[in-house]
């Protein structure tokens, strides 16, 4: 059993890295690039004081972009186009990529970085996007079964909006894999519990590792936290055991989680309330300029909870998100390519796509129905929590929607089960179709 998953999770794999060079370009890649010049700062000039923050954050300036933005990317990023023998100078001019300009002005102007340089600053999101895969088979195993767990990592490492966002040089990936992991040993924890068994120190401390990762990869990656932290404590209330004795070890491991994305963020080490404010004050104001900016923003209350039912399978994955980049015949011919190849995923539009959201429904009930269960309790949490991150999120950018996918996967893999144990029940033995056939 173990060789069949880690061939199942290696082929998987290899299927993600060999369509890296297809995903189609990002502007924020450019400007992820552009900051991966922090690991040049901090790693090579060795003077990570020179990466502390403090205001005005003028819009696109590199204060700006630091506080708004984490750091495992970009460090990530430095550390892939150093090994593979590019320097400082090799990278686009700030602020990386220019909103105000026309896609094509971008590249005359070299904000685009060429492909070498591209793929690989592609390349450690992908590999972390490679890493969630075998953690949400992981979580599937846990939580049902290995009937979900590779129902839900198939249909996650096919799917082509992860594909497309996690193979690109942003934040999704690494977003993905540590947020996954947060889950995971949320699951972990929470699955021992029910046993009666102990809980090792060890567990609690890489939950805690892995939620401040996750925050010091994407900020919004604090959906994955709070609902690692909320699926322990709702197990226990779920099944009336004693939730009192996990007081201090969610505190712990909550106050390790904010700690360690600070230590983990060198733009918050000054004075870190007063940055944290900061953050959320730059951030706003961010948000607003976008909502401003986007003639579809803000996205109406009914389509976000459209977009809940049609991400998952049925919506088509979604390459610019500024509308004048279609007037770029070069950007249109690359988005074209992208959608064509077959490493772009499978694309289910509705003949598909609605039988596996009925699929996904059918497992969101019986997650409800069988709400005890300790996983399924924290399923129903992570359902909560996520939810209310779309509802709340007023831009139509269908990256933003990356945190439901997973969990979409999972629900969709407990109702192939379902199904699947229905129909075998259905079947006669082997032996009584034997007797029928002589």
């Amino acid at each position: 059993a173990v060789i069949i998953a880690a061939v199942w999770l290696a082929a998987l794999s290899a299927y993600v890295i060999a369509g890296l060079p297809t995903a189609s370009f990002h502007g924020d890649e450019a400007m992820q690039v552009h900051t991966s010049r922090d690991y040049v700062t901090a790693f090579i000039e060795r003077a990570p004081e020179r990466l502390l923050t403090s205001p005005p954050y003028y819009i696109d300036s590199d204060a700006h972009l630091r506080i708004l933005n984490g750091t495992i990317n970009r460090l990530g990023i430095g550390l892939s186009w150093h090994l593979a023998g590019f320097s400082v100078d090799d990278l686009p001019p700030p602020p990386g990529w220019d909103w105000g300009m026309s896609y094509d002005r971008n590249v005359e102007t070299n904000h685009r970085p060429p492909d070498s340089l591209l793929y690989a600053a592609r390349l450690p999101s992908t590999l972390l996007l490679c890493v969630s895969i075998a953690v949400l088979f992981g979580i599937g195993y846990v939580v049902a079964g290995p009937v979900v767990a590779y129902s839900a990592s198939g249909l996650y490492a096919l799917h082509p909006t992860i594909l497309l966002n996690g193979r690109r040089a942003m934040q999704e990936g690494s977003m993905l894999c540590f947020g996954l992991l947060t889950i995971l040993m949320a699951a972990i924890i929470s699955e021992r519990r029910s046993r009666g068994e102990r809980v090792s120190p060890i567990y609690w401390a890489l939950l805690a590792a892995m939620g401040a990762l996750a925050l010091a990869s994407k900020h919004n990656a604090a959906v994955f936290a709070a609902a690692a932290l909320v699926w322990i404590t709702a197990a226990e209330l779920a099944n009336r055991r004693a939730w009192r004795t996990l007081l201090v070890p969610l505190g712990i491991s909550g106050a390790l989680i904010v700690l360690g994305f600070v230590a983990l963020s060198p733009a918050l080490w000054n004075d870190p309330l007063a940055r944290l404010r900061d953050l959320v004050n730059v951030r706003a104001e961010l948000l607003n300029i976008q909502v401003v900016a986007d003639p579809n923003a803000p996205t109406p209350l009914s389509q976000r909870a459209a977009d809940l039912l049609l991400q998952p399978f049925i919506a088509p994955a979604v390459h610019n998100e500024v509308a004048s980049w279609t007037e770029s015949a070069s950007f249109a011919a690359e988005v074209a390519s992208s959608r064509a190849t077959w490493l772009s995923g499978v694309h289910y539009g509705w003949a598909l796509g609605l039988p596996l959201t009925a699929l996904m429904l059918l497992g969101i009930a019986i997650t409800a129905r069988q709400f005890r269960r300790p996983a399924y309790t924290g399923l129903l949490v992570w359902l909560v929590f996520t939810t209310g991150l779309l509802m709340t999120n007023p831009l139509p950018w269908q990256r933003y929607t990356l945190p439901l996918l997973p969990l979409a996967m999972v629900f969709t893999g407990i109702g192939i089960r379902a199904v699947g144990t229905q129909l075998a029940g259905r079947l006669p033995a082997p032996s009584e179709r034997n007797d029928a056939a002589s």
